[in-house]
């Protein structure tokens, strides 16, 4: 799949289940330099902006040099920051037959633990989660619902199902 479609896959997908959520969504023009999406509460008091990165397939199994970890370009920009943003890295799993998933992590967190790969790619940032930490911030929806003061308290499962 090119690129732009994988990215885009990623970003509609997101905004799908943000607006399953109730939340007011709107996919910025392509091509901005900042942030992907935006999301507002249905009086649009509070909104989030949110950068989406998505990967065919960012899983990468464990080997006996490493454990298993995903991983996504953020690119050769500075990251995004503020209490208001967040980073969507969307899993897209292709050809696995599984459903997406979405770790929702806070633009700050971010920041702090972009690593770069000398030999990979030396202009490019990567945002690396390690397989202990999955649960940290997979499908943590309940991060956005709090920035957006809308928390159920529900925890890290949202009651909308992945497809």
């Amino acid at each position: 799949m090119p690129g732009v479609l994988t990215g885009c896959a990623g970003e509609h997908f997101v905004a799908y289940r943000l607006s399953a959520m109730r939340y007011l969504v709107a996919l910025t023009r392509g091509g901005s330099p900042s942030v992907d999406l935006m999301a507002w509460t249905l009086d649009g008091n509070k909104s989030v902006a949110i950068q989406v990165k998505t990967a065919e397939r960012a899983f990468k199994p464990a080997t006996k040099k490493n454990p298993g970890y995903w991983e996504w370009i953020i690119g050769s920009k500075k990251p995004l920051r503020g209490e208001s943003i967040f980073y969507a890295f969307v899993d897209l799993k292709v050809g696995t037959g599984e459903p997406p998933e979405v770790f929702i992590v806070p633009a700050d967190v971010v920041a702090t633990h972009l690593i770069g790969f000398p030999r990979k790619e030396p202009e490019k940032f990567w945002f690396v989660g390690e397989e202990e930490d999955k649960e940290k911030w997979r499908e943590r929806w309940d991060l956005i619902e709090e920035a957006l003061g809308t928390s159920t308290g529900g925890g890290s499962e949202h009651p909308i199902p992945n497809p």
